[in-house]
């Protein structure tokens, strides 16, 4: 029997066409050779984008190659990741093919798988990707905005949060302790997401994420997740 996102992620693919899916998750992007530019209007846009700008309501800004994640992560976040990566990577000018895309976070975190899928598909793009947090990126959004591929910053006033993996188990007994088996493979995964993307090693992570580790811009800085911190143009006195 589907399940119920195996049945929403057919209807989403429905909308978009089946023969165009392999376009949609095809990693090896080419930019398409097209007189058009960023600027044209919905009615010279090919059929395709069409039909993926229609399920694209907000969260993207191709003229500036700008992708807003705000929210939870949550099922279905990483077919909205790459349909408007995807969208950005085709219909920006050409003159801009090779600038990197920016993803602004503002997100309190949520799925673990989503968030691995988001930061296994950015890390496979020929362009790089700057991860820029605005607000607040805690537990997979720290994860997704550590793995940025380009330039990684916060704003002065941000907030960063890392933990381990928290989870419901229940069930069978069998099944649990085959739960707590993949827990603490993923758990090892995340870890070494956050050592590689960062100036510490394994061992500094598992003892800091063992509760909530809260960190400032100033600290992410320090600890090598962030590459810069976004100061204010303005200032009063």
């Amino acid at each position: 029997m589907s399940s119920r996102r195996e049945l929403r992620l057919k209807k989403q693919r429905k909308t978009i066409g089946d023969g165009n899916m392999k376009n949609f998750y095809d990693d090896d992007v080419k930019e398409e050779k097209t007189t058009q530019k960023a600027t044209q209007s919905n009615d010279d846009l090919p059929v395709k984008w069409k039909e993926a700008l229609a399920q694209i309501d907000y969260g993207i800004d191709v003229e500036s190659s700008t992708i807003y994640m705000f929210g939870d992560i949550t099922d279905g976040t990483l077919y909205d990741f790459m349909l408007r990566v995807r969208a950005i990577l085709h219909m920006r000018d050409e003159s801009k093919k090779e600038e990197p895309i920016n993803i602004i976070i503002n997100s309190d975190g949520g799925d673990v798988y989503e968030a691995l899928g988001m930061i296994d598909y950015l890390q496979s793009l020929n362009v790089k990707v700057n991860t820029i947090c605005r607000g607040r990126a805690m537990s997979a959004a720290a994860l997704l905005l550590c793995s940025g591929t380009g330039v990684r910053g916060a704003s002065k006033n941000s907030t960063i949060m890392f933990h381990e993996m928290s989870s419901g188990i229940y069930g069978k007994s069998s099944d649990m302790k085959a739960n707590v088996q993949h827990m603490e493979k993923l758990e090892e995964i995340l870890v070494t997401i956050m050592s590689q993307n960062s100036n510490k090693n394994d061992e500094f992570w598992k003892d800091k994420t063992i509760k909530d580790y809260y960190l400032s811009p100033e600290e992410a800085l320090q600890l090598g997740v962030i590459d810069t911190i976004i100061e204010p143009k303005f200032t009063r006195g």
